[in-house]
């Protein structure tokens, strides 16, 4: 939670930064993708965390993400700002990947439930962190966010105490060639990534597509901005109880099965949202959030769960094809919106989210923690 407060500075301060350097929407749009590029990379991220030790990537990211997303109030020019929002992404590619393979080491029996726990951290940064930003700036200005790097350090200093008899450490003396274990990993888990692709495919066109369309489609059907906003934060609130349910169900119930529901359900509750009349709009997004968000936790452990000889880099394959393909969908999603409308569209994706369904009926089952 404390490391995501940091990289959700960004959208609160975009006004400010916009009008501070006179940007056009193109280039304050590049400052969103430049924060994210670096998940590209999570492949590689996750050959080097192995290959180095987890921990200290870890341990090192929150204290590296708070220096340079504090300090683009204070950036001189546009380019010093790409500089520091890419070395946030590096920064956080290398504490989200191999997180998990970590969790993996200290859970135990409990890997479902750890795995919620470490979501839950990601959405509460997304409410609290604009909070934050914005008390910041009212109290010290845009110049004086930088008072706000300490927190990171002593997140820093905290996770090293914590981590340091915890966590086993990697093997040294052994050559890791990213290729190879890009390759092995692949082999190994190919079924894994298929089915994988799947839920990704039904959580983009619902969980993605929702949580960036929520606010404007409201404001289409007539609502006021309190209700367009408070939807969303309905919605996330949602979402964090659906990743915490989630992971600790599919410890009891079997990750597949949960999959299976999650997969039929999400896009049925997008459907019976654009259904809804005025008065039940609130608790049909409460059970979109509940559905549409909560595969990750489950996903995460079920990775973890596959025995791969390089977790990190399977890990990494998973958070990369997340990003890759959320993307593309959102940017589709929008050029048919601005051609047939948003509603309209909005009934297309959620449609189109079940194509993902036979994928998931694809995951292997497990027998005494490796795959048959």
């Amino acid at each position: 939670m404390a490391h995501d407060i940091y990289t959700s500075f960004l959208a609160p301060i975009l006004p400010i930064l916009i009008e501070k350097f006179s940007l056009t929407y193109t280039l304050a749009g590049l400052l969103r993708v430049m924060l994210r590029v670096p998940s590209l990379l999570n492949p590689v991220i996750g050959s080097v965390a192995d290959r180095f030790g987890l921990k200290y990537f870890v341990v090192l990211a929150p204290a590296i993400t708070a220096v340079s997303m504090s300090l683009i109030g204070n950036a001189p020019n546009y380019t010093s700002i790409l500089i520091l929002l890419f070395v946030t992404g590096v920064s956080s590619s290398f504490f989200h990947v191999p997180s998990p393979v970590i969790l993996k080491q200290i859970s135990n029996s409990n890997l479902g439930a750890s795995m919620s726990y470490f979501q839950i951290g990601g959405e509460l940064s997304r409410t609290i962190g604009p909070i934050i930003i914005i008390g910041a700036i009212s109290l010290w200005g845009i110049t004086g966010v930088y008072r706000l790097i300490p927190f990171g350090i002593i997140m820093s200093l905290i996770l090293l105490l914590k981590l340091k008899d915890d966590v086993v450490p990697q093997d040294s003396t052994k050559r890791l060639y990213l290729i190879r274990s890009f390759v092995d990993t692949m082999k190994h888990g190919k079924m894994i990534f298929i089915s994988i692709s799947g839920l990704l495919l039904t959580k983009s066109f619902t969980a993605s597509i929702i949580a960036t369309f929520l606010p404007t489609y409201l404001s289409t059907k007539g609502h006021g901005l309190w209700m367009a906003g408070g939807a969303l934060s309905i919605l996330q609130a949602a979402a964090i109880i659906g990743v915490l349910l989630t992971g600790t169900i599919s410890d009891k119930v079997g990750r597949k099965r949960l999959l299976i529901i999650i997969s039929m359900g999400a896009p049925l509750s997008m459907l019976l949202f654009l259904f809804c009349i005025k008065m039940t709009i609130v608790p049909t997004v409460v059970l979109l959030g509940l559905i549409s968000f909560s595969s990750t936790p489950v996903v995460l452990a079920l990775i973890q769960e596959s025995n791969f000889k390089y977790p990190s880099i399977a890990n990494g394959i998973y958070m990369t094809a997340s990003f890759m393909l959320s993307s593309l969908i959102i940017l589709l999603f929008g050029k048919i919106a601005d051609i047939i409308g948003l509603e309209k569209s909005l009934y297309i994706s959620a449609i189109c989210s079940f194509a993902g369904l036979p994928f998931v009926f694809l995951i292997p089952e497990h027998k005494k923690g490796t795959l048959n």
